[in-house]
C-alpha cells in the first residue's frame, strides 16, 4: 500500500517540500487534536483508527488543505476504485502539488487510514441516534429501521465501500474497524433492550454481536453485487435478522 518515496522527489522535489515544510513551521495555535467524524468533509487526526499524519493540521488553511485531499482520495476511491489510488493521484484530482501531500501524510497507507477513520467516524454516530431515536419511540420493525439506516450509509459512501469490500486495512484500521462494530453491537443491544423488551446480560450482548458481523458481512457482499446494494441480498439480510431475533427472543424470555 505504500507509495514509493521516489515519487515525491520525481513530481516536485525537495524544494516544494522544503518551502511546505517551512510554511507549516510558522503554523502555531488550534487544535491539533481536530478529529472529523463526518466523512472525507472532516479533517483527519490523531485518533481512534489510529492516523498516521506527518504533521497535524492546526490553522484554518491547513485544515481545509487536508480535507480537499481525503475529498479527492474519497472520490477516486468511489469512481475508479482502490486500485487507482496513489499519491500522484490524489495530487491530479486535487489540484495540488505532490509534496503538498507528503506535508500531512507520509504515504499513501497514511491517507487511507486517515479516510477510513472518517467513515468510521460516521458509522460511530449513526449509531448513536439511533440509539437516541430508539429511546423515544417505538419501532414497528427494528430490523428493518437499523438495516436501512446503515444501507443508506453504505450509499452515500461509496468510497467506504470499495475499501472495506477489498480489506485494504492496516493492523491499526483493523482494529479499528472491530472497536466500531463492538461499538455498533452495543448499540444495538441497547435498542434490543428497549424495542424488543429483551432482558439485559451478556446472552444478549453476544446475540447482538453476531447480528452485527452477520450483518457487515452481507452489507459488504450486497455492494459488491450492485453498486446501491443488490435488492434481493438487502431483503434476505432482513428476513434472516428478524428470525434470529425471533429466536434470540424466545430463547431470553421463554416465550
Amino acid at each position: 500500500m505504500r507509495e514509493p518515496q521516489g515519487a515525491w522527489a520525481a513530481d516536485g522535489g525537495a524544494a516544494e517540500a522544503a518551502r511546505l515544510e517551512d510554511e507549516g513551521a510558522r503554523e502555531v495555535g488550534g487544535d491539533a487534536s481536530a478529529v472529523g467524524n463526518g466523512g472525507p468533509e472532516a479533517v483527519a487526526g490523531e485518533g481512534a483508527a489510529g492516523t498516521r499524519m506527518r504533521r497535524q493540521p492546526r490553522q484554518q488553511r491547513s485544515r481545509a488543505r487536508v480535507r480537499h485531499i481525503l475529498e479527492a482520495a474519497d472520490a477516486i476511491l468511489s469512481a475508479e476504485g482502490f486500485e487507482a489510488l496513489t499519491v500522484r493521484r490524489i495530487a491530479q484530482v486535487a489540484g495540488v502539488p505532490v509534496g503538498s501531500i507528503y506535508q500531512f501524510f507520509p504515504d499513501k497507507a497514511a491517507v487511507v487510514d486517515a479516510l477510513a477513520g472518517t467513515y468510521i467516524g460516521q458509522f460511530d454516530a449513526a449509531i448513536a441516534q439511533l440509539v437516541a431515536a430508539s429511546q423515544a419511540q417505538q419501532w414497528k420493525d427494528p430490523v428493518g429501521t437499523l438495516i436501512d439506516a446503515f444501507t443508506q450509509l453504505y450509499r452515500a459512501n461509496p468510497g467506504y465501500v470499495a475499501l472495506w469490500s477489498g480489506r485494504h486495512l492496516s493492523p491499526e484500521l483493523a482494529r479499528a474497524d472491530e472497536a466500531n462494530n463492538a461499538a455498533i453491537a452495543q448499540g444495538v443491544r441497547r435498542i434490543l433492550v428497549r424495542q424488543a423488551g429483551l432482558p439485559d446480560g451478556a446472552q444478549l450482548a453476544r446475540s447482538s454481536q453476531i447480528a452485527v458481523v452477520v450483518a457487515d458481512a452481507l452489507l459488504q457482499f450486497a455492494f459488491r453485487q450492485a453498486p446501491d446494494g443488490d435488492e434481493g441480498v438487502l431483503g434476505e439480510l432482513k428476513e434472516l435478522l428478524r428470525l434470529y431475533l425471533a429466536q434470540v427472543t424466545g430463547r431470553l424470555t421463554g416465550l
